[in-house]
């Protein structure tokens, strides 16, 4: 048993297979030892199905279409690309769940699509609107608002108190076709990359309380904003929209020369 907890230990997400090679074992003798040890495999939790809420206003049209054009004009078939998006000055929000001490916490962010930066960000025990809603206002606080505010058609997003807010800033509700979660893709991937990083950054597996969760989240999204380099910015976010900030201060310049 003791031979077999140090494998494990070191090698959380082993199976009877990978145990029964590492110890050298049979499977049946490893089978056997494992279920006296009480040793079980590490599964990280995947595709949380959330029960869908009640809507309390009808889903918008989505605003971002306008912006989707065809990798090839001449070639439909070979698919859209979403590429100007991000020209669109598009807020993008979403929320996603962890696995934490028993129980599921969601996180909600707001990512500007310009940047990839994560303007805004709660974290709760329910996925409702309150979840999205302080989302929203943790970004308005820092931010400009947006021409355009984009989201699934989840009920978390399709509240009286989402809507009003939009139209007293003039922000347009935006939302992809149902069944269509490619076309909040950039958000999508944010999500597999903040709990990738969680473990790295937050020192996920030393937590021993929300409030730790909480602290490790807010360093990642840090981390993710400010140092983790970007793939398709070759920068940070953070960096990004210095550049950004940069380029248009010499434009202005030269256009009052």
């Amino acid at each position: 048993m003791i031979q077999l907890q140090a494998i494990h230990k070191n090698n959380p997400c082993y199976g009877v297979a990978r145990l029964s090679m590492a110890l050298e074992w049979s499977e049946k003798k490893t089978r056997r030892i494992r279920n006296l040890a009480d040793v079980v495999a590490f599964r990280r939790h995947k595709n949380r199905r959330t029960k869908p809420g009640t809507p309390e206003v009808s889903a918008p049209e989505n605003a971002l279409k306008q912006f989707v054009g065809f990798k090839n004009p001449d070639r439909p078939q070979d698919g859209q690309t979403y590429e100007r998006m991000v020209e669109s000055g598009a807020w993008v929000q979403d929320f996603t769940h962890i696995w934490f001490m028993g129980q599921w916490i969601y996180v909600a962010t707001i990512m500007e699509l310009k940047t990839r930066w994560i303007l805004g960000w709660s974290v709760g025990l329910k996925h409702d609107t309150e979840l999205v809603y302080k989302a929203m206002l943790d970004a308005l606080s820092k931010h400009l608002p947006p021409p355009i505010l984009h989201s699934d058609q989840g009920s978390e997003y399709l509240s009286f108190r989402l809507q009003d807010l939009c139209r007293e800033l003039d922000i347009i509700l935006s939302c992809s076709d149902k069944g269509s979660p490619w076309q909040n893709g950039f958000k999508e991937r944010f999500y597999g990359t903040l709990k990738d990083e969680l473990v790295a950054v937050g020192n996920f597996k030393n937590l021993n309380d929300i409030a730790g969760l909480y602290e490790a989240i807010a360093k990642t999204i840090h981390y993710y904003n400010h140092d983790r380099i970007h793939t398709s910015l070759k920068m940070s976010p953070a960096a990004y929209a210095t550049k950004l900030e940069s380029t248009k201060t010499k434009t202005s310049r030269t256009k009052l020369n």
